[in-house]
Order: C-alpha cells, then structure tokens, then sequence
C-alpha cells in the first residue's frame, strides 16, 4: 500500500523539478535576449536559406525570426563585444526590416534584437533607420570602384568578398588555389 506522505512527496517534488526547469529557460531566454514567442527562421545551428527583398534588392539571413503574435522580431548575434550597437549592425538590422516586411506584409516589424557577448539592443524599426539603409545602398549602387579598406586588421580581410581582388588586402594570397586554409599574412 502506498503511504499518502509519499505520494505528496513524489508531488512536491515533481512540482519543484518542472518550476526549476521553468526559470532555467527563462533565464536562458533573458540571457541570449531572445524575444518571446516562436523561432520560424534560424541560421545559428542550421543552413537557414537567404532571405530577399525583390522591392529593394537585398538579401540577408538573420540568426533566428521569432513571431511573437502578429510581429515578427529580427534576431542577430554577433560574437564581439559592444557599449552601444555599431553602424553597420544597425543598418544590417534595417535590411532584416526590409526583408520581413515584404515577405509578411500581414505582419508587423516593430524592433530586432542585437546580441553581442556582453550586451543586447533592442533596435527600433523607424523611419530614420529605413533612410540610412536606402542612402548606404543607394551609395553602394553607384560606387564603381573598388572599396577603400578602412582597417588594419588581416582577419577582417579574410572574410571580405573583395579578398582576391583587393590590391589594399592586407593577406597574401600567393598558393591560395591550391590549398584555401593556409595562408600567409603580409
């Protein structure tokens, strides 16, 4: 015969393992900033597909989309450290906006989230935003030459598109075909 102190036991326990497993996710939530609501898009741990906007001609994938009701919230993680969110984030943030609003016109953008190691944004889709995304791309459009590196670091150089090309890389690219993972730094 079970003993009813041992059946409230195994309760209260129960009880205490599901509210532990409750705040433990919540805490994750608040520590990886992630909005509420359900991840309908993700590139962190996946192939996520390209995103496009066909209006504005951009394209992008963000680390995650969350729909939270009738919104949908932008996510990105950028792995450096950061006291304010930095220029380029905010319009790579802006594209996202772009992005989602015309692949969900039912559905709002109101903000996205940029995470870095120690600090998190919450970054307002405004009308101001929006201007300095099209001004940027609009310079971009026009600019026939080739881009001026304002850098000095040769890691930045390894992910640039330019990276063979450029005559200011900062990597010698000597032996590159044949073996892509050993390069020289100049």
């Amino acid at each position: 015969m079970v003993v009813p102190s041992a059946i409230a036991l195994t309760l209260f326990l129960f009880l205490v393992g599901v509210i532990s497993v409750i705040v433990y996710l919540r805490g994750r939530r608040r520590i990886t900033a992630l909005p509420p609501g359900k991840i309908v898009y993700g590139d962190l741990q996946s192939k996520g597909t390209v995103l496009k906007s066909l209006r504005y001609r951009v394209s992008g994938k963000p680390d995650m989309v969350v729909r939270n009701g009738n919104s949908v919230i932008p996510y990105e993680y950028k792995s450096s450290r950061a006291s304010v969110p930095r220029g380029g984030h905010l319009l790579q943030m802006a594209a996202y906006f772009l992005i989602l609003e015309e692949n969900h016109p039912d559905l709002g953008v109101p903000y996205g989230v940029i995470k870095y190691q120690d600090s998190a944004f919450r970054v307002r889709n405004t009308m101001k935003l929006r201007s300095d995304l099209l001004h940027a791309m609009e310079e971009m459009r026009h600019t026939y030459d080739m881009p001026y590196r304002k850098h000095s670091n040769p890691r930045r150089c390894t992910g640039c598109s330019f990276r063979q090309t450029c005559p200011q890389s900062l990597i010698n690219y000597e032996g590159w075909q044949e073996n892509p993972h050993e390069y020289r730094y100049s």
